[in-house]
């Protein structure tokens, strides 16, 4: 008798004289049936055959369970269902991936923000209006004039805010300060202009101080018959809690008023960003 090449089938050969050609089908037919049983080991919907240890027997894979995936497993030995850790966080349109210790959605932000690093953040990143949005606060005076002694660097007050976005200035305390608000660090214009009565006698001066510390000066020489102003500006590394004023000098010989008239002194802070 003969055999197949592949699968070592049974087969009468070309010279047999075949007695039984039933019986022999029937041997050629049961093999073939339990080759092709080996290689189609399946008994459920969906499972999966491969290649087993075992030459021309297949093994079975049972179809996995929702949103599983196949993989290889730890020994590089056979293919598995597995839960990926890596799926999507996203729900809702517009997301964005992110990162802290593993994937993270960010949620959509609000119209005209942008995305912006914010290291604050656990992820890093925020939605955040536009830093060209105007931040920061002008403060002046319209009640009173302020009396400035001779030769001496003093603190100009404000009791009326001109424009003031995150609470830079109090009329109640502390008024003679602009204040850093936590969340604003950053660069800062500073500007201060002091507006003094006529007086001739002297120098008149305008000081931008940081915590107390005069940081920015300008001097004035003034006539007899006019009033004199004075300004100062510069480009400040504020922080929260840090806190600008503008100081008025004089040395005239004696006290000096300062005038408050349509703003003609006052302090501005300007936002410029981190």
């Amino acid at each position: 008798m003969a055999n197949t090449t592949n699968y070592n089938w049974e087969t009468p050969d070309d010279t047999d004289l075949v007695k039984d050609g039933a019986a022999a089908i029937r041997t050629l037919g049961s093999s073939i049936d339990t080759t092709t049983k080996n290689l189609n080991p399946q008994t459920t919907t969906g499972a999966i055959a491969y290649r087993s240890a075992t030459s021309n027997v297949n093994t079975a894979l049972p179809i996995g369970t929702a949103n599983q995936v196949l993989r290889v497993n730890s020994g590089a030995t056979a293919p598995e269902w597995a839960t990926t850790a890596d799926q999507t966080p996203l729900t809702t349109k517009g997301d964005l991936f992110g990162f802290d210790t593993a994937d993270a959605r960010i949620p959509i932000g609000t119209n005209g923000h942008i995305l912006t690093a914010d290291s604050t953040q656990s992820l890093g990143l925020k939605w955040a209006a536009l830093a060209t949005t105007f931040v920061g606060a002008e403060v002046s005076e319209d009640t009173s004039a302020q009396s400035i002694a001779n030769n001496t660097h003093t603190s100009v007050t404000f009791t009326a805010e001109f424009i003031d976005t995150d609470g830079f200035h109090s009329t109640v305390t502390n008024t003679s300060r602009i204040t850093i608000p936590a969340g604003k660090d950053g660069k800062y214009r500073v500007f201060g202009q002091v507006t003094y009565n006529s007086n001739g006698t002297g120098n008149r001066r305008a000081s931008i101080a940081k915590n107390g510390t005069r940081v920015r000066q300008t001097i004035n020489n003034p006539t007899a018959t006019a009033s004199c102003f004075a300004t100062a500006e510069g480009i400040l590394s504020l922080v929260a809690g840090d806190y600008v004023e503008v100081q008025a000098y004089q040395n005239s010989g004696g006290a000096l008023d300062v005038d408050f008239t349509l703003g003609y002194c006052k302090l501005q802070v300007e936002y410029l960003g981190a």
